[in-house]
């Protein structure tokens, strides 16, 4: 399967390699041993082609590599909760697979020069984790078009102590699609379609690509973000369809390609029994 032009049926475009497996991360919390194996069960099974990387912290790559060796290993996105880059070198002279690097920045609107030397240093594609303040509606188009500039790409926490607003999420697509920039999401993307106040990976997954492929405007992104009918969605091989938008299989993977990345979920099965559940595997 491929989130590239060649796929050939609009649910491997939406889907592909759609989860960075976060098994080490709440709510899951697993241990590693436990994380390596259910990572092993999840790429043989009959979904593998959903999994994208698996995600780690830097302080506990040194015990995953026992039970995770490197050579076979999958693409691993590192999560720097440390204060120095030794554990992420150490790993990748030992041939971990690092492909992404992920962190915070310090704040709502982060220097060019911290973006751009972080960037240098880390080597890896970096994935900046945005922080919402009070002036989020200016503070936001600026770090996404700085981040951009940077050479970086974007990370969105939609869980948590404090999930962001649907306007905000609107926000944050609206502004990486106008900088062309790359974003992933994170935390309580845990069930397809939008609960109460739980962000749906559908809906996401709807509005990037209506974002990207028809230039919606944060209005409407924020109608399909905020929709919580199952009924209102329909996922075909030619294409998905929301509200009055509609958008082909080449509309889609160009949008995973150019715009949304992957949703980081501490499991692979919640997701997949979902979407078994409403018919769209």
């Amino acid at each position: 399967m491929t989130v590239t032009g060649a796929a050939s049926d609009a649910r491997s475009a939406l889907l592909g390699r759609l989860i960075d497996h976060a098994a080490l991360f709440p709510p899951a919390s697993m241990s590693i041993p436990d994380a390596a194996a259910e990572d092993r069960r999840a790429r043989e099974s009959p979904y593998a082609w959903i999994l994208a990387r698996f995600v780690c912290p830097a302080s506990k790559l040194e015990a995953l590599v026992g039970e995770m060796p490197w050579r076979g290993a999958p693409g691993i996105s590192v999560v720097l909760d440390t204060n120095h880059l030794t554990p992420l070198e150490l790993a990748a002279d030992a041939g971990a697979p690092i492909e992404a690097v992920e962190l915070r920045l310090p704040g709502p609107l982060p220097t060019s020069s911290f973006l751009a030397e972080t960037t240098r240093r880390l080597g890896w594609t970096p994935y900046f984790e945005l922080m919402l303040g009070e002036r989020w509606r200016d503070t936001v188009p600026e770090a996404v078009g700085a981040v951009a500039q940077a050479g970086g790409r974007v990370k969105l926490r939609c869980g948590g102590d404090a999930g962001p607003s649907v306007g905000q999420v609107a926000l944050v697509i609206a502004a990486c699609r106008d900088a062309g920039c790359v974003f992933k999401a994170t935390a309580g993307l845990h069930h397809p379609i939008r609960r109460g106040t739980e962000h749906g990976f559908l809906n996401l997954l709807a509005a990037v690509t209506f974002a990207h492929a028809h230039g919606a405007g944060a209005p409407e992104l924020e109608l399909v973000l905020a929709e919580e009918d199952p009924r209102s969605f329909s996922v075909e091989a030619n294409g998905i369809a929301v509200h009055e938008r509609w958008a082909d299989r080449m509309e889609i993977a160009t949008a995973r390609e150019r715009l949304f990345a992957s949703i980081g979920s501490c499991s692979w099965r919640e997701p997949v029994e979902d979407l078994r559940a409403l018919g769209i595997l």
